[in-house]
């Protein structure tokens, strides 16, 4: 960092040194004057500008200057002809002198549009002539300012090019048209209540533009993000339909899953709830955990889910205008307690004044192709099975150990153990499915309203047969001016969607025996479950078809509604209040077929099963209730201040409710919970349950002095019921400064410098994701020997609170060559101090665990952004954009009471596939480590040696071929002693994106590329596919196993039931770096053609697109995004292959008329 710093400042100390004089080199007898203002120009890139009427009786001059002062060169050129000059930014600007002129000014009026002859409000209008004078356009674009003869007057918008007009008459203007400006640092950026100029941004904030995520068919909004922003890291779990993503913004700050990041969607906060379909009811199988009742792979591979539900999905991702990530403290801590993960402002697209009704269409058809797994035919698996077994007898009779009667019924009658069939699972299950999108859209109004509305129809049927999405969503927005200051704005949006998912069939797929037929004798499924149950092993697969044949439905509704009141009580001072309706239902169906279950209602094992269904439902419900007062208003020429304060307050209820049954007659017709004869478990909320709240009290502060220096002051205090009432307010300031070095006069000459602004902050956000009452004791109603009773259910802790996020951010702003290519960078310092965790406590308590304030972590990380335009010109335009971020999450710290366990070599709290350690970073994946085979008798007598002196020495039956670990951890921990290692670190070293657009008259072709480098994963189906534990199918890699014939082989010899104790290792970590061509999208704009005129268009424009083309990698498994859990905070580092990862192609075309 100090390196840095030194060389920023050598920099500009260079700068300095060049620019800090001003000079002009200029002769000539008796010419015009206007000879000399060019020469100004070509030479210093100033502009003269003003009344050149001025200048008629102005005689020729005589000039001899060289390397002179500007200034000087002026003052004596101009004051000898009774003029003098100001100069305003890069324009000088010539004016008679005082005593010249006695000609009193007059107001005049006017109204400034843009090209499509809307109203832009807010616009600045100054007189450059008269320091004081200046005024900015009303709600419909309309203006008063006092002119005379010979004024200049300047119009600035935000997001459009500054337009300078000179003052002939007193007349009123009528129209002033300003154009959009690509390059402008003036463009408009949506901030948290409001908008800004991004030239006036104190914090850090990525924008991405509409028309970026409307040119690729994303499903929802938030797969649109990925590798758009630097900072932002977003990976799909898998290619299921409308599937959840998880989405982090400058790393975790939590360890209890609240890290995703806020959406403020219109204005209005959204609360994304993470959802799940829970495969086991709250039902164990008799089988334990071989055999899922559900007959999906939680239970085979103890994941916790199946899969989630995207709370996004009723948005259409066609319907929105623009999105900002605000990623620091400063620009994020108006949220307070909801920002601590960062904020992501959608904003939806709006009707136009005075424009008759424009209607959009837009269609497009999609084929994806799911990237399939190679597992063992069967051929291969008999071949796999009988050397395991034999491997294993040898072993075992060497050693005089049991034979298992599985190895004994494979080596001795070998067709009673083996099927007949050859069946390829996965390609029975997945297929190449076709999906639809329709939308349709109209927008426009009159003087004094505008609406805009939108309804969308998806359909997309998933990779894996009998999974899909379907979607109806529907947007309505309307503006109504009532006289000329108070504004009704309604906003509804309206989503239905239905997704149907397959219970872990992929997962099945890779696992069923490939010599096991789908149907019995009597065509009916067969139940691998009671196969596995008769026969002396078991691995919890399922028939995969059968699987198919499970319900398992989620249908959400979801409404966000609000209706907003703006009134200006002075053009610079307005009112806004708001109140909203967040709710989202869900439907959750499933039924699990009695060829699937292994369940009856005795509790024995056997073939007489009874099938299984669920029913639940949840209600998500949010109100929220919003004033602001905005004070906006340049006080003079070098002074604008910008002052919001705001309250607020919302109410949030989460309603469930869940019955399974059993007992149905059969299994086609009567499969609705009402047919189950035979209740299982009903569950739901008690319904005085209280309704949690929040109450927040806001103030932001803007201020620019000389438009070079920009402060900014945060002020948030929330009070909420989720703590105790000690614990219940949390209090959140931040403050930023900028400094414009680009209007500086020392860098004044810089011709390819366009804008230089650093830029610092320092803040706080907070967090309070946690459940409702989490800090009381709870308990509930039962019954005990026919008696009434209450039991714990919960124990509270009065004494948690906030997760307090303090974030320190450093960064740089640079614009170069009229800003056609801009680069950002960033420098960011995050800490997160008492993270919340359930930690384990003595099961003598009558509880499990305890909610405490116990973890600190901390995220340190740099952010580089580059956007530039290669080429422009009439007919060809070439841009791009790269970002890349690094970042590090490490765990400060643990307090003493969090029930440390000894992991190895470390001390920490093990969770599922990863282990939290003080002083490591986030994402460890824990396990054994693996350092090689076993290939000769002194190294076999040497490790049962080192294993038999750290007191184990139950591995009778190692031998040549066997893996080794290392065994330098103590004894005390696990079954192994070499226990919990690190063995992988699943977050990547750094991440980003890229693109390239190219247009070419009305072609265009757009690349978007992803990369992630330095992060692992564990591949689970590799843990199954090095050895023959059960019955499994395994990967075709188990084929380069270690024997007599391949010596030089790196994995083990196979050994039937693991009799080597193998479990998962570092053999089982693979690099997750990748480089993928994420989409590509060919596009062509038919233009103003004679026969789309005739067709009654207005445009017409076909389009091809491509995502997931190809993916340059060394990991061998689905994918090197997959995550088993999307939401997990701390883990998700482990491929379960739940769903495969699909590449697709789309074509459509977009109308409008």
């Amino acid at each position: 960092m100090k390196k840095t710093t030194y060389l920023l400042l050598l920099f500009l100390s260079v700068l300095t040194l060049k620019t800090k004089a001003q000079t002009i080199t200029f002769s000539g007898k008796n010419i015009p004057i206007q000879k000399l203002f060019n020469a100004i120009r070509e030479q210093t890139g100033y502009t003269v500008f003003g009344n050149y009427s001025v200048l008629e009786n102005v005689p020729n001059i005589t000039i001899d200057a060289k390397d002179r002062a500007l200034r000087q060169v002026l003052q004596d050129v101009l004051s000898k002809n009774g003029l003098s000059y100001s100069i305003e930014g890069k324009m000088i600007v010539l004016t008679e002198n005082k005593n010249n002129s006695t000609e009193e000014r007059i107001a005049i009026t006017g109204r400034v549009i843009d090209d499509d002859r809307q109203p832009l409000e807010g616009t600045t209008v100054h007189n450059v002539m008269a320091d004081n004078i200046s005024t900015q356009t009303d709600k419909d674009g309309k203006f008063t300012i006092k002119v005379k003869k010979g004024d200049v007057l300047a119009f600035y918008f935000v997001g459009y090019s500054p337009y300078n007009y000179n003052v002939q008459s007193t007349n009123n203007l009528g129209d002033v048209i300003l154009h959009p400006d690509s390059h402008t640092l003036n463009e408009t950026v949506v901030i948290g209540y409001g908008t800004a100029q991004k030239k006036d941004l104190t914090g850090s904030v990525a924008t991405i533009g509409g028309k970026t995520i409307q040119d690729v068919p994303f499903v929802t909004v938030d797969n649109a993000l990925a590798g758009k922003a630097a900072g932002v890291e977003v990976s799909k779990s898998d290619g299921t339909p409308g599937g959840a993503v998880r989405i982090r913004i400058r790393g975790t700050s939590s360890l209890l899953g609240g890290n995703d990041p806020l959406y403020v969607i219109d204005g209005v906060p959204v609360i994304v709830q993470s959802n799940f379909i829970d495969p086991g009811y709250g039902v164990s199988s008799p089988a334990g955990n071989d055999v899922s009742a559900s007959g999906g792979s939680s239970a085979a591979l103890s994941t916790s889910y199946v899969n989630g539900l995207n709370s996004l999905n009723g948005l259409n991702p066609d319907d929105i205008e623009s999105i900002s990530i605000l990623k620091d403290a400063s620009s994020s801590a108006i949220y307070g307690s909801k920002a601590a993960n960062g904020v992501v402002i959608i904003t939806t697209k709006r009707g136009k004044t005075d424009m008759k009704p424009q209607f959009s269409a837009n269609y497009y058809t999609t084929i994806s192709v799911p990237k399939r797994l190679h597992v063992l035919n069967a051929s291969q698996y008999r071949d796999i099975v009988t050397e395991a077994a034999q491997n294993s007898f040898d072993a075992r009779t060497a050693a005089n150990g049991p034979i298992p009667n599985a190895v004994t019924q494979i080596l001795n009658n070998p067709d009673s153990y083996f099927g007949t069939s050859n069946t390829n699972y996965v390609n029975a299950v997945t297929q190449s499915p076709i999906s639809h999108n329709a939308e349709i859209s109209v927008q426009g109004g009159g003087r004094n309203s505008k609406y805009f509305s939108s309804l969308s129809y998806n359909t997309t049927p998933g990779a894996i047969k009998e999974s899909d999405f379907q979607r109806v969503s529907g947007k309505i927005n309307l503006e109504n001016n009532f006289g000329s200051k108070f504004t009704f704005i309604t906003n509804v949006i309206m989503g239905y969607s239905q997704q149907n998912l397959t219970s872990g069939a992929y997962a099945q797929a890779l696992r069923a025996r490939p010599d096991w037929s789908p149907y019995d004798a009597d065509g009916n499924y067969t139940n691998f479950s009671i196969m596995q149950l008769h026969s002396y092993s078991s691995s919890g697969f399922q028939n995969p078809l059968a699987v198919l044949t499970a319900i398992n439905t989620s249908k959400t509704f979801s409404l966000l509604g609000s209706l907003s009141g703006n009134y200006d009580i002075t053009p610079y001072l307005r009112f806004k209040s708001t109140v909203s309706l967040n709710r989202q239902a869900y439907n959750q169906r499933s039924f699990i077929p009695s060829y699937l279950s292994a369940i009856n209602l005795t509790g024995v094992s056997t073939s007489e099963n009874t099938a299984l269904g669920n029913n639940s439902n949840s209600t998500f419900t949010n109100w929220f209730l919003e004033n602001t007062l905005t004070f906006n208003r340049k006080l003079d020429k070098n002074n604008l201040l910008n002052l919001l304060v705001g309250q607020s307050y919302e109410t949030r209820k989460l309603s469930t409710f869940s019955a399974t049954g059993a007992g149905y007659p059969n299994d086609n017709t009567l499969t609705s919970l009402s047919s189950a004869t035979t209740p299982l478990l009903v569950k739901g909320d008690d319904p005085s349950k209280p309704q949690s709240y929040l109450v927040s009290f806001y103030l932001r502060a803007n201020y620019t002095l000389l438009d070079k220096y920009l402060f900014t002051f945060t002020g948030r205090t929330d009070g909420s019921s989720k703590f105790g009432t000690n614990n219940k307010w949390g209090y959140f300031p931040s403050g930023a400064f900028a400094w414009r070095l680009s209007n500086e006069k020392f860098l004044s000459n810089v011709k390819w410098l366009s804008d230089l602004k650093l830029r610092t902050s320092y803040g706080s956000t907070g967090n309070q994701n946690i459940g409702d009452q989490m800090y009381r004791t709870l308990y509930t109603a039962a019954s005990y020997g026919g008696t009434s009773a209450l039991i714990p259910t919960q124990l509270g802790n009065a004494g948690i609170k906030w997760e307090t996020t303090k974030e320190f951010d450093a960064g740089t702003d640079i614009g170069l060559f009229n800003n056609r290519l801009q680069v950002t960078f960033d420098y960011y310092d995050k800490r997160t101090d008492g993270a919340l965790l359930s930690t384990p406590i003595a099961p003598s308590s009558s509880y499990t665990t305890f909610l405490n304030n116990s973890v600190g972590i901390k995220n340190t990380g740099y952010e580089l952004s580059v956007n530039g335009t290669i080429i422009e010109s009439k007919n060809f335009t070439w841009s791009g954009s790269f970002n890349i971020s690094w970042n590090k999450s490490v765990v400060t710290k643990i307090n003493p009471d969090a029930s440390l366990g000894q992991l190895g070599n470390y001390t920490g709290l093990e969770t599922g596939n990863t282990t939290i350690i003080e002083g490591q970073p986030l994402g460890l994946i824990t396990g054994r480590k693996f350092v090689g085979l076993i290939k000769t008798q002194e190294q076999l007598t040497a490790y049962k040696a080192a294993l038999g002196t750290r007191g184990n020495s139950s591995f009778p039956y190692l031998g040549i071929g066997d893996p080794m670990y290392v065994l330098d951890a103590p004894a005390s921990y696990g079954s192994y002693p070499d226990g919990n290692q690190i063995i992988g670190h699943g977050a990547p070293k750094y991440y980003g994106g890229f693109s390239q657009n190219l247009n070419y008259k009305g072609f265009g072709v757009q690349l978007y590329f992803t990369y992630s480098y330095g992060g692992q994963l564990l591949w689970g189906d590799h843990i199954s596919s090095v050895q023959m534990q059960g019955q499994s199918n395994a990967n075709i890699s188990i084929l380069d196993r270690y024997n007599s014939n391949n010596t030089s082989s790196n994995a083990p010899r196979l050994l039937y039931g693991d009799d080597a104790s193998y479990s998962k290792s570092s053999m089982d970590v693979f690099s997750s770096s990748f480089l993928k061509l994420r989409t590509i999208v060919f596009n062509y704009d038919f233009g103003k053609r004679n026969w789309v005129k005739k067709a009654g268009l207005q445009n017409i424009s076909a389009f091809c697109t491509a995502t997931n083309l190809f993916t340059i990698t060394k990991y061998p498994g689905n994918d090197p995004e997959t995550s088993n859990d999307p939401y997990s905070s701390i883990g998700g580092y482990f491929d379960v292959s739940n769903y495969p990862v699909i590449k697709t192609v789309s074509v459509g075309l977009k109308a409008t008329f």
